[in-house]
């Protein structure tokens, strides 16, 4: 096997077949949770050829520090290639935060099992909080609203009623950008006096997912206007959410994916934030906040609680297995709750 990334090839050798058995013990977990782990450990397998270490029993603490604060860690880039192989685009970004804990907890994962098979005496990877105290990033009330207002017009995308959906289902649905990329037309139930969304949630559970008045009427229009228009161009497909780009293999039109939902989320929200001058200048720059598609749902945690929503309304709205997790969503500082003050957008039209 062999592994591109970062535009560095990595041939299987001693440390890669331990990634695999570790990859192999994490069998019961679901596809896009293995993918993340090969992904990270990938990038870690780099860092310490980079270094000259050739075994993961020779790691110190102070190597991971090194990756922690490295470019390796902070930075990724994504490579379009055509069907000869030709790179057709390039796309170059700085890790979310929340991209960063799930590298630290992959790697801790993977040294504990090291640990259970008598591979290393010790973990090289700090201890960190537990995920109880663990606080999530999040957008203001402000910053949502000035986003939802700013998606309201039809020139900020090549499908502005696709784009704006996926902001609105983030936000006001709560979805994982993994639910999202997988609803499907059968899953949309319309035609009900309260129409809601099948959504398939962690662990293939399923929830029924209402679809609040403020954004059914742009579902309808999406799905009877610009959708018709994307199927025409690119053809037919089962999903709700579609790429601007015909497939190069099926006669299918290709369904959006996670890289891009996280493209499209990231541009609107840093042209919108920006155009009202909300950005940090530093050193002379200007630094934008870093806006990952999880940050809607984790505001939307926060501001339903903020409300008085009772907590475990709020855990059945994000299809949280239990309530500790989204305990999470809502352990602000106190400091903090003099920005969300009274739940607000939801309840706008």
């Amino acid at each position: 096997m062999t592994i591109l990334t970062h535009g560095r090839v990595v041939h299987k050798q001693f440390m890669e077949k331990i990634i695999d058995e570790f990859l192999n013990y994490k069998d019961d977990h679901s596809n896009n949770t293995r993918d993340s782990y090969l992904s990270d450990l990938v990038l870690f397998t780099n860092f310490l050829r980079l270094k000259k270490i050739k075994e993961f029993s020779k790691v110190t603490p102070k190597n991971v520090e090194d990756f922690f604060t490295s470019e390796f860690l902070d930075t990724y880039e994504r490579i379009w290639k055509d069907k000869d192989g030709n790179i057709t685009k390039r796309f170059a970004g700085r890790r979310s935060e929340s991209s960063k804990n799930r590298v630290i907890s992959t790697l801790s994962s993977f040294y504990k099992y090291l640990i259970f098979k008598e591979k290393i005496a010790f973990s090289p990877i700090p201890k960190r909080s537990s995920k109880s105290e663990v606080v999530s990033q999040s957008l203001t009330r402000k910053e949502i609203q000035i986003i939802l207002d700013f998606i309201k017009g039809e020139s900020f995308s090549k499908a502005p009623k696709r784009d704006r959906l996926i902001i609105e289902a983030l936000y006001y649905l709560g979805l994982r950008v993994s639910e999202l990329i997988k609803v499907k037309m059968v899953d949309l139930k319309l035609k009900n006096s309260n129409p809601y969304i099948v959504i398939q949630g962690k662990g293939n559970k399923f929830r029924d997912q209402p679809i609040p008045t403020v954004m059914l009427q742009n579902l309808l229009n999406y799905i009877e206007i610009e959708r018709k228009v994307l199927i025409k161009k690119n053809g037919d497909s089962d999903f709700l959410f579609i790429s601007n780009y015909k497939s190069s293999t099926t006669t299918k039109a290709n369904h959006l994916v996670r890289q891009q939902v996280n493209q499209i989320v990231n541009k609107i929200s840093r042209v919108s934030l920006n155009n009202k001058n909300l950005s940090n200048r530093k050193s002379g720059k200007i630094k934008y906040k870093q806006i990952s598609p999880h940050m809607f749902r984790h505001a939307i945690g926060t501001h339903l609680h903020r409300s008085g929503v009772d907590i475990i309304k709020v855990r059945d709205h994000l299809g949280h297995s239990s309530v500790s997790t989204t305990s999470r969503y809502v352990a602000k500082e106190r400091e903090k709750a003099s920005i969300l003050e009274k739940y607000g957008p939801l309840s706008k039209k």
